[in-house]
């Protein structure tokens, strides 16, 4: 029985996983995605270094150099899907925060709403004297 050799990950895309898989996990990397043309960028901008992930084209970018490699395509949108990933963890955790303070408002106005229906009615017996 043969087997098939398992291809070695060259050393560029190795690099490429490993800077993108940092990046992500890092909240001060800016992370943005352009729905039209499908692009991903991540933007370090204490290094200056900033990233763009396209359909099958990986760029970096900074003020000295610019790395710009064809991949394929399979590869290109797992770095995407990292990235989306990353952005959607974000987004949530945004909108818990968001929301979180008109739950807390809704409870409030609850406990307002049910104190006054628990409060005791006080009824005045008025006599009228002529």
């Amino acid at each position: 029985m043969f087997t098939f050799k398992k291809k070695a990950v060259e050393k560029d895309v190795q690099y490429i996983i490993d800077i993108i898989a940092n990046y992500t996990s890092k909240k001060d990397i800016k992370k943005f995605i352009s729905p039209i043309s499908d692009e991903y960028f991540l933007i370090d901008d204490e290094n200056q270094i900033y990233l763009c992930i396209g359909n099958g084209e990986v760029t970096f970018s900074n003020h000295v150099f610019l790395y710009k490699k064809t991949f394929s395509l399979s590869f290109t949108e797992k770095l995407k899907k990292q990235i989306k990933n990353s952005i959607e963890e974000e987004m949530q955790l945004l909108k818990k925060s968001l929301f979180k303070n008109e739950t807390q408002l809704l409870s409030k106005v609850l406990r307002i709403a049910e104190k006054e229906m628990n409060s005791s009615v006080i009824t005045h017996n008025f006599k009228y004297s002529i």
